[in-house]
């Protein structure tokens, strides 16, 4: 199916028939905990969230989250296609850059990567996930310096009180893939614990990429006290992977040299709460985040030289927040004519380590050896204030937060945001509107001038509003939701070839609309079908943005016959967008693409389930960048035991 068709054909398939089972009860209320010091109901968010619960996650057969971000609304990923490589997520068409990424309350952004401050979503993998929640829009009001565009926070699933429960679960699959994942959970009523292994590995699934890696994950809650309790998080990773360039023209229309790259990961989190299920909560945090990576890259002829780099970069964090108001405040509309308010304060203290060992390998007419090496330290103290005040059907949150960044002018985020039903509450109507910023990365901060390096650069500003409609079409078993965004963006750091120097110049301009739609007409079916359109523009010129497709969607079926059988059947399609590769300097553009995917799964005996998974369904053939071929139609079979009393997961 060509691409330019597949927006009118999700919109079709999108439309429910007819019901052939009751609907189902109305599920209980859903908590996320971005962007505030307590969980608070989802239907309360003033701005636009996605929320992806366990449940969710086991349906979709997502091995990683990288996997899993592909169907969310209003989020597109970059990639060259291979495991080895950089999958980093795009919100709303800004850079991956704008896109902060949260491990239990961590931030695990490395501000010493070339392409600026990312994560690498193709190393965590899903097992240890309880829920993935993707919160649009300017977060800075909150967060502070990267979250321009957004926010994805990663939640870890949590031991219970009880005997010691848990799985373990073996994948193989075509591409030499071998997977093995362990999870176990339990506790008392003081004190609650949950560990999980992972280890895979895969090599040749395009060209002769490869990719390896060994995760652990852990936390440890203990209830020190009446309304005191202690959250201890954890995670250790290393990976290592082999992979094209992404300007390279790949493998097939590169020189098909490898780069290698080397990766060790460490982060460490603490939340000490204060007075939970009160009205006075206090929350002490601590957060550690460390990354090395080490890296050989080929040559791209005529204009990259060959390089070898060594990075390490550390972020500590230390911060207080204060909550005052009713815990049991349901935030969504419904509460009748009484009135509440909630006062959110904080302040945190964020420190940033990073220095880089690296060589370009210029040939002797030019230098020779040209050292890149660069070290640098930034401290960044930062408050907040938000209030949200709740009168019947109507919620409205302000907020602002000052940052005093080492080095840089002081940063002023203000955030405003509004929810409100109307008539008998089926209905949702939300917007939010707010300023965000990102400090320079120290790529782009501290390399030597003979690189581009540039300590004189200015933090870069983005100013964003969205406008939402939520509606129950048929009750809570059909809803849908409407959003609008505009985001505007300022002084970002781009690359000028004549002062061959990082300067702040650059304007984009982003709109677009998001749509969203589920269905659970009954216990045995479930459909869920998203649309975003995007207009990301360079606002001086008007030319596209790299990566950049106009559209972007979704669809998932889930038909559950037995309790003990299921089937899934996933699309996710976009349309083309623009691209450049130094040796393919005659091509502008990768064609769009849809691709099909399915899985079952068969629970043929009590504690033990088998799962398959079948991607690209139809073998298309297509490229993720110029040069660089997708993956082709592949399977993974896997089986899963349970071992203790019963699974870890709900």
């Amino acid at each position: 199916m060509k691409a330019r068709g597949w927006p009118v054909w999700l919109l079709l398939m999108a439309t429910p028939g007819p019901a052939e089972e009751p609907a189902a009860p109305e599920p209980p209320a859903i908590f996320f905990a971005t962007a505030t010091v307590r969980e608070r109901p989802v239907a309360s968010a003033t701005g636009s969230l996605t929320l992806l619960d366990r449940r969710t996650i086991e349906e979709s057969g997502a091995q990683t989250v990288a996997e899993l971000l592909a169907f969310v609304p209003g989020m597109s990923l970059t990639t060259n296609g291979t495991r080895g490589g950089l999958t980093t997520a795009q919100i709303r068409g800004g850079d991956p850059n704008f896109t902060l990424v949260l491990l239990d309350g961590v931030p695990l952004n490395d501000g010493t990567y070339q392409v600026g401050e990312i994560f690498n979503l193709e190393a965590l993998p899903t097992a240890a996930i309880e829920r993935v929640e993707i919160l649009r829009g300017p977060l800075s009001a909150f967060y502070g310096s990267t979250g321009l565009a957004g926010a994805i926070h990663i939640v870890t699933r949590r031991g219970e009180s009880g005997a010691p429960r848990g799985e373990i679960e073996a994948t193989a699959g075509d591409a030499s893939l071998r997977a093995l994942r362990g999870a176990l959970g339990g506790g008392s009523d003081k004190a609650r614990y949950f560990l999980s292994l992972a280890g895979e590995s895969e090599e040749e699934r395009v060209a002769r990429e490869s990719f390896e890696l060994a995760n652990v994950q852990g936390n440890l809650e203990l209830d020190l006290a009446a309304r005191v309790r202690l959250r201890l998080t954890g995670r250790a990773a290393a990976w290592e992977g082999d992979d094209y360039p992404e300007a390279s023209g790949g493998p097939e229309l590169g020189s098909g040299e490898l780069r290698r790259a080397d990766n060790d990961e460490a982060s460490l989190g603490m939340e000490l709460l204060l007075g939970e299920s009160s009205g006075r909560l206090q929350k002490l945090s601590a957060a550690l985040y460390r990354h090395r990576l080490e890296r050989t890259s080929p040559a791209i002829f005529p204009l990259v030289p060959a390089s070898t780099e060594r990075t390490r970069f550390t972020r500590t964090r230390l911060g207080w927040a204060l909550s005052l108001g009713h815990p049991g405040a349901r935030g969504d509309g419904a509460n009748g004519p009484g009135s509440r308010l909630r006062l959110s304060l904080g302040a945190d203290l964020q420190r940033e380590e990073g220095d880089n060992d690296s060589v370009l390998f210029l040939p002797p007419f030019l230098g020779g050896e040209l050292p890149g090496d660069y070290a640098l330290e930034r401290t960044t103290p930062g408050a907040w204030l938000e209030m949200a005040a709740e009168r019947g059907r109507l919620l409205i949150e302000l907020g602002g937060r000052l940052d005093l960044p080492e080095g840089a002018s002081s940063q002023f985020s203000p955030r405003v945001g509004l929810s409100y039903r109307p008539g008998g509450g089926a209905t949702r109507l939300r917007a939010s509107a707010g300023r965000a910023f990102k400090l320079p990365s120290f790529f782009a901060l501290a390399s030597p001038p003979a690189l581009g390096g540039n300590p004189d650069l200015r933090p870069e500003v983005m100013l964003g509003v969205d406008v939402g409609v939520e509606r129950e079409l048929a009750g809570p078993a059909l809803t849908g939701s409407v959003t609008l965004f505009s985001n505007r963006y300022r002084e970002l750091v781009d690359f000028d070839f004549d002062l061959f120097s990082s300067v702040n110049r650059s304007k984009v301009e982003a709109r677009g609309v998001e749509l969203d739609l589920g269905w659970r007409p009954g216990a045995r079916w479930s459909l869920a079908a998203n649309l975003t359109w995007q207009d990301v523009q360079d606002a001086d010129t008007g030319a596209r943005l790299r990566q950049r497709p106009h559209w972007v969607g979704g669809l998932r079926l889930a038909w559950r016959p037995r309790p003990a059988l299921s089937f899934h059947l996933d699309g996710r399609g976009l349309s083309s967008y623009r691209d450049e590769q130094i040796p393919v300097p005659g091509r502008r553009s990768v064609a769009g693409r849809t691709l099909w995917g399915a899985r079952g799964s068969w629970s043929f005996a009590p504690g033990y389930r088998l799962e398959v998974r079948l991607d690209n369904l139809l073998d298309e053939r297509y490229e993720t960048l110029i040069g660089f071929p997708g993956a082709g139609r592949s399977a993974r079979l896997g089986l899963r035991a349970r071992l203790g009393g019963g699974p870890v997961e709900p």
